[in-house]
Parts: structure tokens; sequence; C-alpha cells
């Protein structure tokens, strides 16, 4: 299986960009394509576009390419055409280029993601489904991969011991709110009461004449039809007012049970009632301030739950059920170097996706660089992929880690 864009020049982690001056509201996109080209912000490398698009890896490409002739996209650093490195830049000079307002060179963050996190933050007081980068109608697969790709960007794990500045809070605050936003949007009974409470939240029509020239003070002849009209307006306003605080009182009883969950360390009920509580009352800051903590504790009890079941697959032999269930629980450890290593080798042994072998294998050696183990995970993989100069490269590096390593040694023989 050939893994497209692989070779000593690292093209899948090249980064495209919107170009210059271009209009996106020009193009005619499927709602797939649309949702790629949502993604293409300067920062996201192809390799995580492959991922994250609702499009097989190789229609990602194929957009891209178009992209790219038709002038849309360019690649980061370069005018270079799909499919070729990107060309070599002379250096500017520090002073040349202008600051740009709150940008750090000195920060353990590259500068195109600190001008991301400032670009991200200006969206968090939009619909969910905006932050999130899908249509109002979108469905759970893409909501699901819009957070996944959203998470591997701003998860605070990602940057664990790193100098972040000022950038800690920051990307701290953003990844609740695209947490937020999934887990209402994610769930039906959830994302019902958030869609109710935009559409409640739309403008009214603008009064009629009659009520205009009330409003203005301006004396009226007596209009019987228009007098049975505001009482019917007044009812509908008094009955609009009880289901609002009806809702309130809904979501304040929700709030309780959540946290009284929260406090006997149930965490899956009390994510629940708190979700439910913020969606019958959207606005309340505090109940949005306990979500992040309460979802978290969550996810770790889901992880460990799909840990236990795969590794009683894998002892049971069922290989293909263990590796599902290890992927599913890497969605919620997006960061734990063993678990991605782990579901990088059941991948590569049952042979189905080298892909995603190879993506796993990736994330594990960016996070523990040093593991002589996950360099030749990869390199083994790239060998069944038929790369054979980056399977070198991984193995030779495993050596270099771990001279007494026979495996690896073993391998470099057969290549």
């Amino acid at each position: 299986m050939r893994l497209e864009g692989e070779g000593p020049s690292g093209g899948a982690e090249r980064v495209p960009r919107l170009a210059p001056g271009c209009d996106p509201a020009r193009l005619s996109l499927t709602p797939a394509e649309g949702y790629l080209l949502s993604r293409i912000d300067g920062a996201t490398p192809l390799s995580l576009l492959r991922q994250i698009a609702a499009l097989p890896p190789a229609e990602v490409d194929r957009c891209l390419e178009r992209w790219v002739k038709e002038g849309v996209v360019e690649w980061s650093g370069s005018g270079a055409r799909f499919g070729a490195a990107p060309a070599a830049r002379a250096p500017v000079a520090p002073a040349s280029r202008p600051a740009a307002q709150g940008i750090d060179p000195s920060l353990d963050l590259p500068v195109e993601m600190q001008q991301r996190v400032i670009e991200f933050e200006a969206l968090l007081d939009r619909p969910y489904h905006q932050i999130l980068g899908v249509a109002p109608d979108a469905d759970p697969k893409t909501i699901k991969q819009a957070y996944f790709g959203l998470s591997k960007q701003f998860h605070p794990d990602r940057y664990f011991r790193r100098n972040l500045g000022p950038y800690a809070p920051r990307i701290e605050s953003i990844f609740k709110k695209v947490l937020e936003a999934y887990e209402l949007l994610s769930d039906p009974a959830t994302r019902a009461e958030v869609q109710r409470d935009l559409a409640a939240a739309a403008p009214e029509a603008a009064p009629g004449p009659a009520a205009a020239s009330a409003a203005s003070g301006a004396k009226a002849a007596p209009d019987p039809a228009a007098a049975r009209r505001l009482r019917a307006r007044m009812h509908g306003l008094a009955r609009h007012r009880r289901a609002f605080e009806e809702r309130k009182r809904k979501a304040k009883a929700f709030f309780e049970s959540g946290m009284s969950a929260f406090k006997k360390e149930r965490w899956l009920e009390a994510a629940g009632s708190v979700r439910l509580a913020i969606a019958f009352d959207p606005q309340n800051e505090a109940y949005k301030a306990a979500f992040s903590d309460v979802q978290r504790k969550a996810h770790e009890e889901r992880a460990r739950a799909l840990l236990k079941e795969a590794d009683g697959a894998y002892q049971l032999g069922d290989y293909r059920d263990a590796f599902r269930l290890y992927d599913e629980a890497l969605h919620y450890r997006p960061f734990d170097a063993e678990l991605s290593h782990k579901t990088a080798r059941l991948a590569w042994k049952l042979g189905s996706d080298l892909r995603k072998a190879k993506d796993c294998a990736m994330a594990a050696c960016e996070l523990a660089p040093d593991n002589p183990g996950y360099r030749r995970t990869l390199g083994q993989i790239y060998k069944a992929a038929g790369l054979f100069a980056n399977a070198k490269r991984e193995l030779q590096t495993a050596l270099r880690l771990d001279p007494s390593d026979a495996e690896s040694r073993q391998e470099l023989k057969t290549l």
C-alpha cells in the first residue's frame, strides 16, 4: 500500500494556506469540499487535513491540486505546485518583518500557531457549529471529525512543559469552548435544545403600523382588530416568559444534579447533567465554567473503559476489535504516546490500514522522540509500505538510540 506524499522531503507535513486575495465565497463547492477549505488555515499540515476531512485522502489531494492550479490555495513558504517540496526562501531579517500584535517568537509555540490562536479566539462567541467549522445540519461523523481535528491543535496536553507565556490560558479557553461545542452538538437531545435556543434568539419581525403608532405616542382611532392582535401578542409574550423561566428552572435542577454526581465521582452522569443544564440555559457562564472539568473526567472514565475492553479483546486474540477500541480510546487521549504506539502496531499487523498505522506511529514518535521501540515500529510500517528510504532512516535512529536493538538491526539487513 502506497502512502502518498511520503518521502525524504516529508511532503505530508507541508502546510497549505489560502492564497492572498482569495474569495472562497465565489467557489462552487460540495459541503465536504467547503469543510476541507475551511480547515486550510496556514497552520494545519496536509497529513492532518487528510485525517480530519470528510473525504478520502486521495480526494483531499485532488482538491488541493485543483485549488493550487486555480490560485485558491498555495503552500506556505512557497508558490510550489502540488506534489513539489516547498522552494527554499532566503531568511528574512527579524527587523524587516511586521510585528503582529501579541506575537512572541521567543515562546515554545510557532509563530503560525500563535497567529492561529489569536484568529480562533475571535470565533468563540459564534454559534457552536461555526466554532467547529461545520454546517448547521452536519451529521455526527462530521462533527466528530471537526472536533478531533481541532483537539489535535488546541488540546492543552499537546503543549505540556512548553513555555507558552500568555498563550497557555488562551489555548485552554479555546479548547474548553471547542469541547463544549462538540459535546452539545454531538448529543441529539442537547443539540435540539441548542437549535431551539438559536431560533428563539432570532430577531422578531418589525412592528406593524399600529404598533409603531402606539410606540410613538400618536393617537389613533380605536381599532378592535388591532386591540385583539395586541392582546394576543401580550399573551404570547407572557407565555414566552413562562417558558423561559421554566427552562432556567430545569437548567438549575440539571446542574445541581450534575454537581452532586461529580462529588460522588460519577463522571459520566455528571457530564450528561451539566450538558443538559447548558442546553437549557446557554447564557449561564457558571455552568460552562464547570463543564470542562466535568467532561474531562468523563472522557478519562470513557477512555479507561475502552482500554479495559481493548486489552480483553487483545488477550482473546480478537485483534480487529482490539484495534477498533484502542483507536476510539485514542480520541480521548490524543497525546498518549504508548496508546498511539499500540494502535499503530495493531493497524500494521492487521495490514488493513497502513496509513492509520503510519499516522499513529508518527504521533508516538513526536510525543516521545527518544523511544527506540516507537522508531522501530515506524520503520517497520514504512518498510511494509515500500518506503525503504524512510524505513532505513527510522531504523537507524532506533539503533542509534539503542545499539543493542537486535530487531532493528535485523530489519535493516533486509532492506
